[in-house]
């Protein structure tokens, strides 16, 4: 069954141009999937080449627990803790310690990194060859490039110091052989050259080499960077986080290519941060115990007194039995002078930190001033025990408040004379980390299945980018609703008509048609009768006309009659005859907006197949710029159109026979400089008046109507105007404009076809199969 189909109905896969339907985005993907599964191919293949090429990067990590800190100091408790001094860091606020250059840097000096030092090598190659080195066995050179790395060399600075002005800068190191080394500055200038194992000093330059392992010649990039710069970049593979809420335990990750001195880092990250709690805490501890060392004298002076004072009060006064009254007094005495008390203890220290208006001194003055009007209420409801009573009781006190202050601060000195002598400071290391196994990047899972995912993801992508950006127009039926133009009809791509191209281009670059219209090794044009050769299927003077290398028969419509392609071109046939019924003359003109949209095809063709009807046709190249009929037919473009309108020969002379019957053929000619001035000579239309009396049918084959005005001219003088488009190539701009300058220059554009719909999935009804005849494809399509 011959099937097409016809341009009529509204495309299923399009709402509009530039807009897909939920069907046409499916048939979309299905015509282009071989596309897609290419482009996923290739990103797949270069997530498999990048895990080939990566280092692989290892995590350690050790575990520190911190433990809780103190209210403060001393150990005294406020009322008001929202409003108390600072207490000692939190496990949040240590967390931030870990990662400060106090712990940092000593670590980035220890292990060197603020010293960079990589061998230089070939993008991508050079990764990929050292992947088959041995540490310490240098590879061989791939393709002869011995001023690269390509595996098993080896570095080691142990020192370099450079003038500020070279930091971070991009020095070179160049291996001389035999220990010895050639340092250079950014620009290739020479530094100092030195021997492995010996400090070298040059330009204000000091360094030392311990190891290199390279071949003579290779090249090292070596930066020295800045501290800061340095410790940034160390932050960047260091991680601290809390393992849970509120426990106190804190992890410390650090990341390196290298899984022994990942483990290494971690554990010195862990002891270094050790060592300076250790050091802030026995610092606060010395400085917390002066202060009490310096205030016991005088807490001691102040129980001795109290004491004498109740003892003298004792020996002066009858001993009475205490009342519960008196009990009262003294129980609740106690508990406001302790807090006061404690309070201006506090207070004391609090001022060789803080400024006697700061808020936490303040905070302690408010406490002390509440505390002293508790006090005096309380008092007052004892204002009627008896005097002596009372004394005894403030007595004593006085005495047990001291005396536990005292004995309080001598406890808590002890502790402090403990503790400074410890070597947690309040931090321990819970698991110190461990050589780790396997490597957390890449993750070979998630690359390969990433990979394919975003293969699959650009290659959608790219098919609709190049739809919407790249393609032109691939909607017949968009095109006759924008334009209001008519389609006659949806020619399918011919993979015969591509191989009749090559044949053609195989041939034609052997000789040539210059610019001059002479031909290497072309015999002269004979004179052809136009009506004797138009009539029948030879010609006597057949044999004369400059032919190419091969048979005269490259139309499609005449090698491959029964071509889906034919087919389609046949209801052309059939929709242009109808749409000659009321036309001035029987002229018609094929043009296109753009070139290769394929007119001379569609024209060659259209001819081949009216002549079949028994119509005689008369095929008129007149693309006098780059046109190329001839080749269609195995001839040559020299003798033809350019030379008849120069006014050197006669029409008739220069129609050939094209051994098809009833089809006559006028070439383009020799290229001349001024095309469209020839194409307004009076020649011309007179040509065309005469050519038209003379046959059925005249089909002109014309430039490119955006490109040159060749066609505008033409078209004039055409009864009928048909504008061929290839599907995908042209834009809705290039259309669109052509059909406004077509009516501007008066042209009869009758209806458009629409050329080289890539056959598809989605338009397997576009399907061929043998069935109908062509005469019932024909009438079914009326």
């Amino acid at each position: 069954m011959n099937l097409f189909r016809f341009s009529n109905a509204p495309s299923a896969t399009a709402t509009d141009q530039g807009q897909l339907s939920a069907r046409g985005v499916l048939s979309l993907m299905r015509d282009h999937a071989w596309e897609i599964a290419r482009i996923a191919g290739l990103v797949f293949a270069l997530a498999v080449v990048y895990l080939y090429v990566a280092s692989p990067l290892y995590s350690a990590d050790v575990l520190v627990r911190v433990d809780a800190p103190e209210p403060n100091a001393l150990g005294i408790a406020l009322q008001n803790q929202d409003n108390a001094p600072p207490s000692a860091p939190s496990a949040t606020a240590e967390m931030q310690v870990m990662q400060s250059r106090s712990v940092i840097q000593p670590v980035l000096e220890r292990f060197r990194f603020d010293i960079s030092a990589t061998p230089v090598m070939v993008p991508l190659l050079g990764k990929i060859a050292s992947k088959f080195a041995n540490p310490g066995e240098l590879s061989e050179p791939w393709l002869g490039l011995k001023t690269f790395a390509w595996g098993g060399e080896e570095i080691k600075i142990a020192a370099l110091e450079v003038p500020r002005e070279l930091e971070g800068e991009r020095m070179q190191l160049v291996a001389l052989g035999s220990n010895s080394y050639e340092l250079q500055g950014p620009s290739g200038e020479h530094l100092l050259s030195g021997t492995v194992g010996k400090t070298e000093s040059s330009y204000g330059v000091s360094m030392k080499v311990e190891q290199l392992v390279a071949r003579p010649g290779t090249r090292f990039k070596v930066i020295r960077w800045n501290t800061l710069d340095a410790i940034a970049q160390f932050l960047a593979a260091v991680k601290v986080k809390a393992k849970e809420q509120d426990t106190g335990i804190v992890s410390i990750t650090y990341n390196n290519e290298d899984p022994a001195l990942a483990a290494e880092i971690a554990n010195a990250l862990a002891q270094q941060y050790i060592a300076s709690a250790v050091s802030a805490r026995q610092r606060d501890d010395t400085n917390t115990l002066a202060f009490i060392n310096s205030e016991l004298p005088r807490l001691r002076a102040d129980l001795k007194q109290s004491e004498e004072a109740l003892n003298k009060f004792r020996m002066s006064s009858q001993s009475l039995q205490p009342t519960a009254e008196s009990q009262a007094y003294l129980q609740g005495g106690i508990d406001f002078q302790r807090q006061i008390s404690t309070l201006q203890l506090q207070r004391t220290q609090l001022l060789r930190t803080y400024q006697p208006d700061s808020q936490w001194v303040r905070n302690v003055d408010s406490q002390i001033a509440q505390l002293a009007s508790a006090k005096s209420t309380f008092d007052a409801r004892f204002g009627n025990m008896p005097t002596s009573e009372r004394m005894s009781v403030e007595l004593a006190r006085d005495a047990r408040v001291s005396e536990s202050i005292y004995l309080g601060m001598v406890n808590k000195a002890e502790q402090l004379s403990v503790r400074r002598a410890s070597t947690t400071g309040g931090v321990n290391v819970v698991d110190y980390a461990l050589r780790p196994h396997r490597p957390i990047k890449p993750n070979s899972l998630l690359v390969l299945s990433g990979g394919a995912g975003i293969g699959l993801v650009a290659g959608v992508f790219f098919v609709f980018i190049r739809r919407h950006v790249m393609m032109g127009v691939t909607d017949p039926h968009f095109v006759e609703r924008v334009t209001s133009v008519p389609v006659f009809g949806e020619v399918l791509f011919s993979p015969q008509q591509a191989r009749l191209d090559q044949e053609i281009s195989a041939a034609t670059r052997r000789p040539t048609t210059a610019r001059n219209g002479r031909t290497s090794g072309a015999a002269p044009v004979r004179p052809l009768p136009s009506i004797a050769a138009a009539g029948g299927g030879s010609s006597p003077n057949a044999a004369s006309v400059p032919r190419l290398g091969f048979s005269a028969t490259r139309v499609l419509a005449a090698r491959f009659p029964q071509d889906v392609t034919v087919e389609a071109l046949r209801v052309v046939r059939t929709m242009l005859n109808r749409g000659l019924t009321h036309v001035s003359n029987n002229i018609v003109m094929f043009t296109g907006p753009t070139p290769s949209a394929g007119k001379s095809f569609v024209a060659a063709n259209i001819a081949v197949l009216q002549a079949e009807t028994g119509s005689r046709v008369l095929l008129i190249d007149a693309d006098m710029r780059r046109g190329r009929l001839a080749y269609f037919f195995g001839q040559y473009n020299r003798g033809g159109l350019s030379d008849v309108l120069a006014g050197d020969t006669d029409p008739s002379e220069l129609i050939r026979n094209v051994g098809i019957h009833g089809l006559s053929f006028m070439s383009c000619g020799s290229y001349p400089d001024n095309p469209a001035e020839l194409l307004m000579k009076r020649r011309f239309k007179d040509m065309l008046q005469r050519m038209g009396q003379e046959y059925d049918l005249v089909i002109v084959d014309t430039p490119p109507f955006l490109a040159v005005t060749d066609a505008a001219i033409v078209a004039g003088e055409a009864g009928a105007t048909i504008l061929v488009l290839r599907s995908g190539m042209q834009s809705e701009y290039e259309i669109t404009e052509t059909v406004k300058k077509l009516e501007r220059s008066e042209a009869n554009l009758v209806g458009a076809i629409f050329n080289a719909i890539p056959l598809r999935r989605s338009n397997r009804n576009y399907g061929y199969a043998t069935g109908y005849a062509t005469l019932d494809l024909i009438e079914g399509s009326d």
